[in-house]
């Protein structure tokens, strides 16, 4: 697997062996708290370090995708002060999995007047629902403020006050 992480390298770099991706991996899991002692219910991580790094590359994939295009790598969009809103995006990545596999693996049943089920994907597609929808407008935002810096370059389009009050240079 290879991903250009903003590290200046053309073809790219193995995302195992990045450690980039190893914090990014490590922060998706510290937010989505999936941590071998916490994990009552299941043995071991709910999701492996392999599939999460396929939820960053995801991500990475539908910020790319998204417009304005403004040509996202990770180093960019962490950087950028974005970490916080990415790692949400990929927690609803691996969220939108595991609902598939909740949704297989979906029995419910009764027995002598007991109802039970095997799994509840109605919780995660609430939570996905809650997530999703204050991810996208987030994420639609920052892409749109990074064009508009994007297409004023560096120093910025001023505005005609700098040259009616308190400019002292030379024009």
């Amino acid at each position: 697997m290879a991903l250009n992480l903003g590290t200046g390298t053309s073809g790219g770099i193995s995302a195992e062996n990045s450690p980039l991706m190893r914090d990014i991996v490590e922060n998706v899991r510290l937010f989505m708290r999936d941590f071998v002692e916490l994990n009552r219910l299941t043995k071991g991580f709910d999701h492996s370090s392999r599939h999460i790094m396929w939820a960053v590359l995801d991500t990475l994939s539908d910020w790319a995708s998204t417009p304005p295009f403004i040509g996202q790598d990770l180093g960019m969009i962490l950087s950028s002060g974005w970490q916080s809103l990415f790692i949400r995006g990929c927690a609803i990545a691996l969220l939108e999995s595991l609902n598939f596999l909740h949704m297989r693996n979906y029995l419910p049943y009764s027995d002598g007047g007991v109802n039970t089920q095997t799994e509840n994907p109605q919780m995660i597609q609430a939570a996905l629902q809650m997530m999703k929808n204050e991810y996208e407008q987030k994420k639609l935002k920052v892409l749109i403020a990074k064009n508009i810096e994007l297409s004023l370059g560096s120093p910025g389009v001023h505005s005609e006050y700098l040259f009616v009050n308190s400019f002292w240079g030379t024009l």
